[in-house]
């Protein structure tokens, strides 16, 4: 796979990503801190795509992208698994383990990974604004103080705790 086309393809998977916790945030909006969660959610997303598609315009036609094609196909899967079962969710629980399916995808790692290969092309710390999983278990954490089901809280826990290699 070409590395402009993974890019590409990168991009607008960030983007849906974005548009699923935007519609979150449409649905929750009238619980302030919810609100907010889903909210930077969305505005990240939106951001990481924006990188994508600026790091596109540096990269070389030819250049393979080698190993992160296949991985890619996985993950337009996933996104969109839950594009459609975010059309259907009610409670904010639902919302909560569709993002921790997200969130827990290789969407960010593959990002950071890409980036992280056009060393000297781009500035140092470019790839870093991929691996802000830990800000957004920490906010989706905080929207599930929300919830009684303290299963999903644990979840998000132990993302949190857990090891964020790219």
């Amino acid at each position: 796979m070409k590395t402009q086309d993974a890019l590409s393809l990168l991009a607008a998977l960030e983007e849906r990503v974005g548009r699923i916790y935007f519609q979150f945030f449409c649905l929750f909006r009238e619980d302030p801190v919810v609100a907010r969660c889903w909210w930077e959610m969305a505005r990240e997303e939106h951001g990481h795509a924006g990188i994508l598609k600026m790091v596109r315009e540096l990269v070389a036609p030819a250049e393979e992208c080698r190993e992160i094609g296949p991985r890619l196909w996985s993950l337009v899967e996933t996104v969109e698994r839950c594009e459609h079962q975010a059309l259907e969710v009610d409670s904010l629980t639902r919302a909560l383990e569709l993002a921790i399916r997200l969130e827990s995808s290789e969407l960010d790692a593959l990002g950071h990974r890409v980036l992280q290969s056009m060393g000297t092309k781009l500035p140092e710390g470019a790839a870093q604004h991929f691996l802000a999983t830990d800000a957004h278990c920490r906010r989706l954490v905080e929207a599930a103080e929300k919830v009684p089901d303290r299963r999903v809280r644990r979840r998000l826990e132990a993302m949190l705790a857990g090891p964020h290699e790219a």
